[in-house]
Order: C-alpha cells, then structure tokens, then sequence
C-alpha cells in the first residue's frame, strides 16, 4: 500500500486521536509504578526522529493541543511542552542511524524527561505545581522518562513503516 502526503498525514492524526483515546480511557487505570505512560509524546517523538524538524514541530503542537482540549489542566501547556519536543528530537533526524534500536528509547528518554519539567515549570508558572521539583522529579519525571523509553522502540517502528509506505507512493508516481 502506498501512501500520498493527505493520507500519510490523515494516519498520523487519526493515530494521535487514537492514542490520545487509549491514554485517557482503557488505559487511564494502567499504570507503572503509579504512572501512566504518554503515548502522545512517543509518538510525536517517534515522528520527529524519522521526518525532522518540521513535521515534529507541526506533529508536537497539534498532539500537544489536542491533549490540552481533553485535559483538564492549564490549557496550552501540553502544546508548548510537546511542540518543543518535537522540534528538538527533530533536529536529530539526519545526525543518527535511525536503524539504531537505542536511538528511540534514548531519544525518548531525554525527550520526556525534558517535556516533564517543562511541563512543571509552567504548571508553577501560574500556580499550579502542589510538589516541589524534587518529588516530583523522584515520583513522576523519571518513572514517566523510563516507562516511555521502553513503549518507545514500538511506536518508532510503527512510524518507520509508515515513512516507508508514504516514501513507496512517491516513488511510484
């Protein structure tokens, strides 16, 4: 199956959808260590590692602003933090191997980490932190960091192929 640039794009937003779906309904109660994974994050990382800069950035705020019109926290926050994200691990796409198994999980580790604490640092921004940075550092950055590391490789294939479906459709025309 080949794939054009509209419907390659209709996946990724039907895939942001679905995750976001996943995340806040039958996965909600699916927890490690207390937390949950952020599927939306791994994805938009995943994209921005294997298209670049442009499309994580573009990836990154739209799953960012679709996570904050279904959450119920500081609205914009989930698109600032994972806009940054994504245009940050977008920068790396043409400076690793991207056949290189760690290369999601790192990339995704450091990603989350630094999504984390931008995340608190905005949510103390206007009031909203009830932890200190250390607790939650301890409690939610880094389970959150380590448990996305591990989802991550998945996601990242799941991308690849689809870049390799949408590169197949160009090449053919």
């Amino acid at each position: 199956m080949r794939l054009t640039a509209g419907k390659y794009a209709l996946i990724i937003f039907g895939s942001m959808l679905g995750v976001l779906f996943l995340q806040s309904t039958l996965l909600n109660d699916l927890t490690f260590w207390g937390i949950r994974p952020d599927l939306v994050l791994i994805l938009i990382g995943s994209i921005a590692l294997n298209r670049g800069w442009g499309e994580g950035l573009l990836w990154g705020m739209v799953g960012g602003l679709l996570e904050d019109v279904f959450s119920s926290g500081l609205f914009g926050s989930h698109a600032l933090a994972k806009t940054i994200i994504g245009f940050l691990l977008g920068l790396a796409e043409g400076q690793v191997f991207k056949e290189n198994p760690l290369l999601p999980a790192v990339a995704i580790l450091l990603g989350t980490f630094l999504e984390e604490v931008l995340f608190f640092l905005a949510a103390g921004a206007f009031g909203q932190v009830r932890w200190t940075f250390l607790t939650a550092l301890r409690q939610v950055i880094i389970p959150t960091a380590l448990i996305n590391s591990v989802i991550a490789p998945f996601v990242y294939l799941y991308v690849v192929r689809l870049g390799e479906k949408r590169a197949l459709g160009r090449r053919e025309r």
